[in-house]
């Protein structure tokens, strides 16, 4: 390849590179050589400025494409990290709710059995009590924390059922509740307007939230995000 060199004044340099602005072109050197090319009938100003739009557009394709491969390599290491981390977070949260869900059943067999404990001791002095009876003061029981001690189970709860007891069919258990008590359950779960785990168990004593967290478990206690309600599936 030849090279030529020419000077020209201020002017006759503006003017030029206005006629290669207008003609698609990006240089003066481009222009010039379309007009010795199109004098020549070497070529067409049509295919001069087709040829000059393809080798810029594989040249902004060509940056464009290292940008983006540079700019995902300094991405994925933090993308990498803040996944990491998300999923670190989300296993200590499940380990905690399941550690306060533990605890809060540990409670309640501990009550049950303290009040177990204080009831044999007491039988020889008062007359043995009947399930309803026990029912009204532990207020709900769960078929779990009465399988070890009570064999026909399913006589129990037909029998607190024929007391007026409510009895619910709940996932892998039944659980019997206190009328008096179940009523005034729904009155607190209307009134909760929220899914959120922290000021539903505010809102909630430690039997209401085991009984509420069985039901919601057991896909009877139900949140409706348009409403913002939560309802029992059961009257």
């Amino acid at each position: 390849m030849k090279i030529i060199t020419i000077k020209i004044d201020e002017k006759l340099y503006e003017e030029l590179e206005k006629k290669a602005r207008e003609e698609g072109l990006l240089t003066i050197a481009e222009y010039i050589r379309s007009l010795i090319m199109r004098e020549l009938g070497k070529q067409s100003k049509e295919e001069v400025v087709s040829e000059t739009s393809k080798k810029t557009q594989a040249t902004l394709d060509r940056i464009i494409l290292l940008l983006e491969r540079r700019i995902q390599d300094k991405i994925n290491p933090f993308t990498s990290k803040v996944d990491e981390l998300s999923r670190k977070t989300a296993e200590i949260v499940e380990r905690i709710e399941g550690i306060e869900q533990k605890i809060l059943e540990m409670e309640e067999r501990l009550k049950i059995k303290s009040s177990a404990e204080a009831h044999i001791k007491a039988e020889h002095k008062a007359p043995r009590k009947t399930a309803i009876d026990i029912l009204k003061e532990q207020k709900v029981i769960f078929e779990r924390d009465i399988a070890n001690r009570i064999k026909d189970r399913d006589s129990f709860f037909a029998k607190l059922e024929q007391s007026n007891a409510k009895v619910i069919e709940a996932k892998d258990e039944r659980i019997a509740v206190d009328p008096n008590f179940w009523e005034n359950f729904i009155k607190k779960i209307m009134k909760i307007s929220t899914n959120n785990d922290d000021e539903i168990k505010q809102a909630l004593d430690s039997i209401e939230s085991r009984l509420f967290y069985k039901l919601k478990e057991s896909a009877i206690a139900i949140y409706d995000n348009t409403t913002k309600k939560w309802h029992i599936l059961i009257s």
